[in-house]
C-alpha cells in the first residue's frame, strides 16, 4: 500500500539495488535486480564515470522469486548479480541493464571514511540542556520556557539533571540507552580513532560523548547511594501523535505543558540497577581513560579523575543490586546485567590496571556465556555481549579463544539465517531491525579483528549493503549518505523545523527497521500522512518486509539514539578510515607572561592532528597540549617558542617564532580579611561570620538560599594597577555540579564579619554597580581560580578594598561549601602580581 492507501500498478521495468555509498576494492559486491520480465541470459555492464564499460556479463543465476505484493510493484523476477571482480578504485560507477541504470557508487579503501562523523550529526539535534544543541534551542534548563530537569521522586526540590540526549522523537532521557550509546561511542573511538579525524572538535566524537558522560555523572548520587534511571516518562511519549495532538508540536525549549515546572526523575527501584550501573560505569571509566591521556586530544586530568571516582562508586553499587532496572513505563526492558557489568569491569581495568577488575570482567562474561549458544536473538542496546567479550579479549589475549568461540556460535546462527532471507538480512523483522542488523555486522567485524579469520566478512557486508541502498526500496537508511536516502523520520524536531523550512533534513540519522505486514498492522496504529511518500518507492513493500518513509510511522521509521550509535559503530568497524594527510601548521601561536616565573603558550587546534611538538628556547618538547605552561623562569627573562602539529602521516612545518618576557613583579598572596555567608527565611537575621565555611546555595524554597562574601584589603600596595589578580577559593563539599557566579561589589566594603552589626541576609551589602567577575562550575571538592584582574584594578585605584559576592542563580538546590579564613587550611586567597 502507498501512503494514500491505493495499490500501485505492477512496476514496469528493471530496478537495480546497490550499496549507494560503495565498496572497498576487496569486498564482495552483489546487486539485487527486480524486474517485471525474465532477465535470464540478458547482459549487464558496469560503467565507470567516463561511461566506459569496465565489466560485463550475463545474468545466469535463477530468479530469487517475486517481490512487491504488498505495495503493488509485483515484480515477478529477481536476480543477484555478482560484480566482485571489479576492484579498481574509482568513483561514479554504475550498473546498466538494457536501458536501466543503478545509482552511482564508489570503490575505495576509504569509502566509508565520512560516515561515522556524519552519524554524529544526529546526536547534536538530540542534545538536551545547555549543550549547544542543533536545530532547536537550549531546553529543560532554568531560564527557558521548558520544564526543568528535574525533580527526583519524593523530593521537595529540584536538582540538576540537564544534558544528555533525548531518546527518540520524544524528549525522554533514559539511562538504559544513554549509557549504552556513550559506551559504544567511546569504545568505537578507542579501537577505531581513524574513523574520527577531529574527535575533540565541536562536532567530534569525544565532544559528543562528553554530553552523555556528564549527564550520566549527574544521574549518580553517591551521598545517598541513588542511581537515577530516567528523566520524564510515558506522559511525554504519549503525545507523539504528531498533527493529532497539539503538545507534540512543542519545541524542546517550550516543553512545559506536560509536567509544569519540573520533569520527574525516577531512581532505580530497590534491589535493582546492576544493568544500568554497568552501562554507566563503563562509560565513565572510558571517559577517565580518554580524558586522562596526556597525549590525547581531550586531556583533562581533573575531569578524568572525577569520571573514574564515579565509575568505581557506581560499579561497586551495582554489584549488590542485581535486579534489572529499566524505566517507569517499561519502554526499555533489559534482559541481563552480566554483559553490562562485564563491560564496566573491563573498562575499569583499562583505566586503572587493577587486575581484580579484569578477573571480574571475565567472571561476568563466563556467567553469561551460554547466551550465545542458546539464542539467535540479535544484539542491541540491551544485549551487549559482543562488546563485553570483545573488550575483555582485547585487554587479555589469553581470553581471546574463549570470547571468539562464543562469538562464532552466535555468528554462525546469524549467517545461516541471513543466507536464507531474500535480502540476506540477519535480524528477524521487528521494531529496531536496523539496530540489530548493525550490531550483527559489528560482531562479525570484531570476530575478524580478534582472529584474523574472514568467515563472517560476507555477513557484515550484506548488512551494510542493505542499509545503504541494496534493499527493496533502493533507499539509503542513513540520511545524507548515497544518492537516495530516507527523508521523513518519525521525529518531532524535524517536523517542527519543516514548518518554516520544508527542505529541512535530519542529517546523520539512521532509520529504524522493517516489519512484516502482519506485525505492521498490529504495531502501527496512527494513520500515515497522505502524499508524503514517493509511490515509486513505497510500491516495493512486500508482505515479508514493510517500511514507510513517513513521519507518522513509528513502527518502522522512528529514529533513536541507540539505533544511531549502532549504525555509527558499524561503519567505523567496517573500515575505510581515510589515511590522514600531514596536518597544517598551527595558527595563532601566542605567548604571554602569567607571572614572574611562568609564560603561557597557546595555539589553535589543527584538524587531523593527534599531537604537537613545541620548541622552547631551541629545545623540542614532544607531545604537548595547548595551553602549555613554561614555568620555573626568572623574572624579566625573555623566551622563544614555535610549534608544529603531527599525526601518523608526519609532521607539519614549524610555525613562526613568538617571544614573551616574564613580569618583574613577584606575586603576593593576600588572605581574606573578612568572609561570611548569609541565609534567608527564618535565618535572615543570623550571622555566620565565624563559620569555618562559606556556604552558597540557590533554592526555590525560602530559608534554603545562601550567599557568600569574601573581602580583601590591599591598602599599602603601591601602584594604581596590577598585572594579574586571581581569586582562589577551596571547595570542601559539593552536592551537585553547578555554576557559581562571582560578583565584584562597588563601595560596599565596610560590612562587619561578626559581632555587633555583623553581616546577615537582612543587611547584606548592596549590589548597585556590581560587576560579574566570572562563573566557576563546581562539580567536586578542590581549588577553583577566577581571574579578577579587571575588577581589582577598578578598586585599587580607589580605597584598595574589594568584596566578592558568590551566589548560585539557577535555584537547582545544589549546595556548595567553600573554606573560610576560620578554617585551618585552604583559606580564600587573592594572588596579585
Amino acid at each position: 500500500m502507498n501512503s494514500s492507501g491505493s495499490v500501485q500498478a505492477n512496476a514496469s521495468g528493471i530496478f537495480i539495488r546497490v550499496n549507494q555509498v560503495g565498496y572497498s576494492p576487496s569486498a564482495g559486491k552483489i546487486a539485487i535486480v527486480l524486474s517485471s520480465t525474465s532477465l535470464s541470459g540478458v547482459r549487464y555492464d558496469v560503467f565507470n564515470s567516463n561511461n566506459t564499460s569496465v565489466l560485463n556479463g550475463t545474468i545466469s543465476t535463477a530468479s530469487k522469486g517475486s517481490w512487491g505484493d504488498a505495495g503493488g510493484a509485483n515484480c515477478a523476477y529477481s536476480y543477484a548479480v555478482d560484480f566482485s571482480s571489479l576492484n579498481t578504485a574509482g568513483s561514479g560507477y554504475y550498473i546498466k541493464i538494457n536501458a536501466y541504470t543503478s545509482p552511482a557508487f564508489d570503490i575505495s579503501n576509504s569509502v566509508y571514511s565520512s560516515l561515522s562523523d556524519l552519524s554524529m550529526q544526529f546526536f547534536k539535534v538530540q542534545r538536551c540542556g545547555n549543550t549547544n544543541p542543533q536545530d532547536h534551542g537550549v531546553c529543560h534548563t532554568p531560564g527557558t520556557n521548558s520544564s526543568i530537569d528535574g525533580k527526583p521522586d519524593g523530593a521537595s526540590g529540584t536538582k540538576d539533571f540537564t544534558g544528555g540526549w533525548h531518546d527518540a522523537s520524544d524528549y525522554i532521557k533514559f539511562m538504559s540507552t544513554i549509557g549504552h550509546v556513550t559506551d559504544v561511542m567511546l569504545t568505537t573511538y578507542i579501537h577505531h580513532p581513524e574513523a574520527f579525524p577531529a574527535p575533540a572538535s565541536s562536532g567530534g566524537a569525544l565532544t559528543e560523548a562528553k554530553a552523555g558522560l556528564d549527564f550520566i555523572h549527574k544521574m549518580w548520587d553517591n551521598t545517598n547511594q541513588i542511581l537515577y534511571m530516567e528523566v520524564a516518562d510515558g506522559l511525554d511519549h504519549d503525545v507523539e501523535n504528531d498533527d493529532l495532538d497539539s503538545r507534540s508540536k512543542t519545541w524542546p525549549q517550550d516543553d512545559n505543558t506536560i509536567y509544569g515546572a519540573a520533569r520527574p526523575v525516577h531512581p532505580c527501584p530497590a534491589g535493582t540497577g546492576a544493568n544500568l550501573a554497568g552501562k554507566a560505569a563503563a562509560a565513565l571509566a572510558l571517559g577517565a581513560k580518554i580524558w586522562g591521556d596526556p597525549s590525547g586530544p581531550s586531556y583533562n586530568a581533573a575531569l578524568a579523575g572525577s569520571y573514574l571516582t564515579a565509575a568505581q562508586q557506581i560499579y561497586t553499587w551495582g554489584k549488590t543490586r542485581t535486579g534489572i532496572a529499566g524505566d517507569a513505563d517499561e519502554f526499555y526492558v533489559d534482559t541481563d546485567y552480566k554483559d553490562d557489568m562485564a563491560w564496566a569491569a573491563a573498562e575499569l581495568y583499562r583505566a586503572t590496571g587493577t587486575a581484580a577488575y579484569l578477573t571480574e570482567a571475565k567472571s561476568y562474561c563466563d556467567s553469561a556465556g551460554e547466551w550465545y549458544n542458546k539464542s539467535n536473538t540479535s544484539l542491541n542496546w540491551s544485549r551487549a555481549y559482543h562488546w563485553a567479550n570483545y573488550e575483555v579479549a582485547s585487554l587479555d589475549p589469553t581470553y581471546k579463544n574463549t570470547a571468539t568461540s562464543r562469538m562464532n556460535n552466535h555468528l554462525n546462527l546469524k549467517k545461516n539465517y541471513a543466507n536464507g532471507q531474500f535480502w540476506n538480512t540477519s535480524s528477524e523483522p521487528k521494531w529496531g531491525t536496523y539496530e540489530a542488523m548493525s550490531n550483527n555486522a559489528i560482531e562479525a567485524l570484531m570476530y575478524q579483528e580478534l582472529t584474523g579469520i574472514t568467515t563472517y566478512a560476507v555477513l557484515a557486508q550484506q548488512q551494510i549493503d542493505y542499509l545503504l541502498g541494496r534493499n527493496p526500496w533502493g533507499v539509503s537508511m542513513l540520511n545524507g549518505a548515497g544518492t537516495t536516502w530516507f527523508k521523513n523520520p518519525r521525529h518531532r524536531v524535524t517536523t517542527l523545523n519543516r514548518v518554516n523550512n520544508p527542505n529541512y533534513q535530519l542529517r546523520g540519522a539512521w532509520s529504524e527497521g522493517f516489519e512484516t505486514s502482519a506485525q505492521y498492522a498490529v504495531d502501527q496504529q496512527d494513520p500515515l500522512l497522505a502524499g508524503q511518500e514517493d509511490p515509486n518507492i513505497v510500491q516495493f513493500n512486500d508482505n515479508r518486509m514493510i517500511w514507510h518513509d513517513n513521519r507518522r510511522d513509528y513502527a518502522t521509521n522512528e529514529v533513536t539514539i541507540s539505533g544511531n550509535a549502532a549504525g555509527m559503530a558499524m561503519v567505523a568497524f567496517m573500515g575505510g578510515g581515510a589515511s590522514p594527510a600531514i596536518p597544517a601548521v598551527p595558527m595563532a601561536l601566542s605567548a604571554a607572561a602569567a607571572s614572574p616565573a611562568q609564560i603561557n603558550v597557546t595555539w589553535d587546534a589543527v584538524s587531523g592532528a593527534t599531537g604537537y611538538d613545541l620548541e622552547v628556547d631551541g629545545t623540542t618538547v614532544s607531545n604537548v597540549t595547548s595551553p602549555y605552561a613554561h614555568s620555573g623562569l626568572t623574572a624579566g627573562s625573555t623566551h622563544n617558542y614555535k610549534v608544529r602539529a603531527k599525526n601518523s602521516a608526519g609532521t607539519s612545518a614549524w610555525s613562526s617564532i613568538v617571544s614573551a618576557t616574564t613580569s618583574l613583579n613577584a606575586s603576593t598572596d593576600y588572605i581574606t580579611n573578612g568572609d561570611a555567608y548569609v541565609r534567608d527565611g527564618t535565618y535572615a537575621a543570623t550571622n555566620y561570620g565565624t563559620a569555618a565555611t562559606i556556604d552558597v546555595k540557590g533554592d526555590p524554597d525560602e530559608g534554603y538560599n545562601r550567599k557568600g562574601f569574601v573581602r580583601f584589603d590591599l591598602t599599602g600596595r603601591s601602584g594604581s594597577s596590577v598585572a594579574s589578580a586571581l581569586l582562589k577559593v577551596y571547595c570542601n563539599a559539593a552536592s551537585a555540579s553547578t555554576p557559581v557566579k562571582i560578583y565584584g561589589l562597588t563601595g560596599s566594603d565596610e560590612w562587619i564579619e561578626s559581632g555587633t552589626g555583623s553581616i546577615t541576609w537582612n543587611n547584606q551589602p548592596g549590589s548597585t554597580g556590581a560587576v560579574l567577575v566570572g562563573t566557576i562550575n563546581v562539580p567536586s571538592a578542590g581549588w577553583y581560580t577566577i581571574d579578577a584582574t579587571g575588577y581589582v584594578n577598578s578598586q585599587i585605584r580607589g580605597d584598595k578594598k574589594m568584596t566578592f559576592k558568590m551566589q548560585i542563580e539557577n535555584n537547582n538546590g545544589a549546595s556548595i561549601s567553600f573554606n573560610s579564613k576560620e578554617n585551618t587550611s585552604n583559606k580564600p586567597i587573592l594572588t596579585v602580581s
